[in-house]
């Protein structure tokens, strides 16, 4: 029984627009082998805050012996497997003709499961009875299946003595094996020769499970589906919608992907020494979320000085005063990280990257038709090839 749909974002990132179509076919899948059947209760893009984070799910079923996550993975190329030991296994895969790596879609989806485990036997008294009417049921014992479902166009390559994980099956090979481990635990909780207790609750209990998820189910919220970047028109650039939009604070989740925390970073360095300073999210450092916006320091906000006036004096004008405004940890790490962007000796040479004085700079801006407006160090004024461009102007104008 389908209970949640999933929810298309239009985007125009090339990954998410991958991923979003890779877990469509997953939903898609999914829909077809268990929409019709009454004791499994399906569930797509779940994202659920517990406590301070928030857990995204790709798809959920719920059962009465038990729970299947399932995370879906765009994977149209090479991906390459790799385990060292029981707790180490790397992946790689080919993007754009190079291989990089990227997080483990295992041991985020079992990362999820025990997140889901947590947030349900904390609220365990609201949603299942009581065995015998005394003892309260609970999810310690529930088995919480999970499975990583990648595109059937995938191609993988595993390193000597690396079996592909248990977890991981093409789309179209998932939906039987989770109809198989279905009946077996049928099998398992009918069967007369089983004298072990094995966790179960009764269908009223897996419905109340799924609809207590769906009702707190808290959806991301992005900046462009914000009132304000709505009530813009269509023609207003993406940097002005941006700027309307009301902005996350350093240290607060992503508005993106809900998963990483924004922090202040410094751009690259300018002709004349500047940096721009953006809020990004931290999965720029596995390239897992692009998100970064331009970040601008809060005005500091005027003070009124009081003064007490002498009897018969008149009151003088008020005076203000700026307030600097409170620096967090992570600003403050940030521009002790680039305390030199605002030293005198900020400014780089235009071929190899290096740090140059002030003068040495101003020497080459100077001489516009010699290094053509650019700031070189002494080393590469001296290979400078000037002269040869000299002569070509001169020839050009023979």
């Amino acid at each position: 029984m389908l209970l949640k749909s999933r929810q298309p974002v239009e985007t125009s990132d090339p990954r998410l627009k991958a991923g979003q179509d890779a877990e469509k076919q997953m939903a898609f899948l999914l829909d077809r082998r268990f929409a019709d059947q009454d004791d499994v209760f399906l569930l797509h893009d779940l994202r659920i805050q517990h406590g301070a984070h928030a857990f995204q799910i790709d798809h959920l079923l719920i059962t009465r012996y038990g729970l299947a996550l399932v995370e879906s993975k765009s994977m149209h190329s090479k991906v390459l497997i790799t385990r060292h030991d029981e707790n180490r296994e790397h992946w790689t895969r080919e993007f754009r003709g190079r291989q990089e790596g990227m997080p483990s879609p295992v041991l985020q989806v079992q990362e999820q499961a025990r997140l889901l485990q947590d947030f349900l036997s904390t609220h365990r008294e609201k949603i299942l009875g009581k065995a015998l009417f005394v003892l309260q049921k609970g999810f310690r014992y529930c088995p919480f299946d999970v499975y990583v479902g990648v595109s059937t166009s995938a191609v993988f390559e595993l390193s000597p003595g690396t079996p592909l994980p248990k977890n991981v099956y093409k789309a179209d090979e998932l939906p039987p094996k989770i109809a198989s481990q279905l009946v077996e635990r049928h099998k398992q909780h009918t069967s007369l020769l089983n004298l072990d207790t094995l966790w179960s609750m009764s269908r009223d209990e897996a419905q109340q499970v799924a609809r207590f998820l769906v009702e707190h189910h808290r959806p991301l919220q992005r900046p462009e589906a914000t009132p304000q970047a709505a009530a813009l028109p269509p023609s207003a650039p993406a940097a002005q919608a941006q700027a309307q939009a009301p902005a996350p604070q350093p240290g607060s989740l992503c508005p993106q992907c809900g998963k990483h925390e924004v922090r202040i970073a410094a751009g690259p360095a300018q002709a004349d020494g500047s940096r721009a300073k953006y809020l990004a999210c931290l999965g720029h450092q596995d390239k897992s979320c692009r998100w970064k916006i331009l970040y601008t320091s809060p005005t500091p906000a005027p003070e009124k000085l009081i003064h007490s006036p002498a009897p018969g004096v008149a009151e003088p004008a008020p005076v203000y005063r700026a307030v600097a405004p409170a620096v967090t940890v992570a600003e403050a790490a940030e521009s002790t990280e680039h305390a030199e962007d605002s030293s005198p000796k900020s400014y780089y040479c235009y071929s190899c990257k290096a740090d140059i004085p002030a003068e040495v700079a101003r020497f080459c801006w100077d001489r516009r038709e010699r290094f053509g407006g650019k700031a070189y160090c002494r080393r590469c004024q001296h290979d400078f090839p000037y002269k040869r461009a000299a002569r070509a102007r001169a020839g050009m104008e023979g």
